[in-house]
């Protein structure tokens, strides 16, 4: 169903997940940067490598000739906060998976608006995928989103360069539509104009055809939150792609990504099936 039904029912509690989860949101987040100082000697290769001039626009390496794929991450925040290696646990999970992965950051919001990050990352992509062929590393590419890095990941999924690669998309509670965020607190940071909120409306303007997508949410997020995920996989099922959609008993919006991250957890087999199925 459309965000805007949700209006006469706070939509600040259905599409602000920290609003919804409320003083747990920073433990949870304090939590994710303690497991990652953890966690992150578990991962070998090379950390913080530039694309471009700004402080944020770098990207950790972290994929060995022998892995069958190769994920690229993008963080979440409302595309105005978090870091990449807020993710580090998340990515020594799907390392030690058997994985590939690459974890992308970017310059966020209000010292850049979603058009620039947007911009922002199809060069991170260009350069990611250089990086790649010069190391002779030309393995099958999966793009990740949690949040907005879901939203994010739908849109670098029509990147030309990245059409003879891209295999899949895995987008975690993400928001899909925008037209609700001009009317949130979140943003006088995000500060959506209305040409980006049609220009990136996801339902509008679907990603690439092609890809098999994996689209999850958390049983236990608000009625709209879920809603936009079920919208999502609707429209690409409508058009013909090959979708799954889960909802993750339970999970709210921020442990969803440590269930399906972790291989070990039973949710986290299915997404793992999943991927590793892709190639099939």
């Amino acid at each position: 169903m459309t965000w805007q039904i949700w209006r006469e029912h706070n939509l600040e509690s259905q599409f602000n997940p920290r609003a919804a989860i409320g003083e747990k949101t920073n433990g949870i987040l304090l939590g994710w940067a303690n497991q990652s100082n953890k966690r992150r000697s578990e991962l070998k290769g090379l950390f913080d490598i530039p694309y471009g001039e700004h402080p944020l626009m770098q990207y950790d390496r972290h994929v060995a000739h022998g892995n069958d794929l190769i994920i690229i991450n993008i963080h979440g925040g409302y595309f105005r906060a978090l870091d990449k290696s807020d993710m580090d646990h998340h990515m020594a999970d799907l390392v030690k998976a058997g994985n590939g992965v690459i974890n992308i950051n970017y310059p966020l919001c209000p010292e850049v608006s979603l058009t620039e990050i947007i911009a922002t990352l199809k060069n991170g992509i260009k350069k990611i995928l250089s990086d790649l062929s010069t190391e002779g590393l030309m393995q099958k590419i999966i793009l990740m989103g949690h949040s907005a890095g879901a939203h994010l990941a739908m849109h670098l999924s029509q990147e030309k360069i990245l059409q003879s690669r891209l295999v899949g998309i895995i987008a975690l509670s993400g928001a899909y539509e925008l037209g609700f965020v001009r009317e949130l607190t979140v943003n006088q940071d995000v500060r959506l104009s209305s040409a980006e909120m049609h220009q990136f409306n996801c339902l509008n303007n679907l990603p690439a055809q092609g890809p098999k997508y994996y689209i999850a949410v958390g049983g236990g997020e608000p009625s709209g939150w879920i809603d936009q995920s079920w919208l999502i996989a609707r429209e690409l099922t409508k058009r013909g792609d090959d979708t799954t959609f889960h909802v993750c008993s339970k999970a709210n919006h921020f442990n969803l990504i440590d269930y399906l991250c972790d291989s070990e957890n039973p949710e986290g087999a299915l997404l793992n099936k999943w991927i590793k199925s892709i190639l099939k």
